[in-house]
């Protein structure tokens, strides 16, 4: 099962109002470099993969879309993906292994970073191969 993790700026962008999880574009974008905790804050700190074969590189404005919506139980707030996003190689497309949501709609900073999942191995899709980011619960805010 892959895992998402949150970049350490994430509580701060909530709170200063970064994202709004009910009516912001996040967007997708697919790595085979590690993001990290302290440092992946923008979309300008991934590495994508390379752009063709299926995959466009994300940028503001492009790439692959994601419905996040946040749902309240009491003191928990969960954000999930509701849509389930799909690449279809038409060629040799990866190896990925972090795919990482950012908001394309903040303009201050721009593209932040919300997460990333990461999958326990490389993937490589082979020409007409298929993957499906799994939807769901992403993270939860206490």
């Amino acid at each position: 099962m892959a895992t998402f993790t949150e970049p350490d700026c994430l509580s701060e962008d909530i709170a200063n109002k970064v994202h709004d999880f009910n009516s912001d574009t996040f967007r997708i974008a697919l790595t085979n470099t590690a993001p990290v905790l302290g440092t992946t804050f923008l979309l300008s700190n991934v590495t994508q993969i390379a752009n063709g074969n299926g995959y466009t590189t994300a940028t503001d404005g492009a790439g692959m879309a994601a419905t996040l919506t946040f749902s309240r139980t009491g003191q928990v707030t969960t954000v999930t993906m509701t849509n389930s996003p799909q690449w279809t190689a038409t060629g040799t497309m990866g190896p990925f292994q972090w795919a990482v949501w950012y908001n394309d709609t903040s303009t201050s900073p721009a593209n932040p970073v919300i997460g990333w999942l990461q999958h326990a191995t490389p993937i490589t899709m082979a020409n007409t191969d298929t993957y499906t980011l799994p939807s769901g619960a992403l993270f939860t805010i206490n």
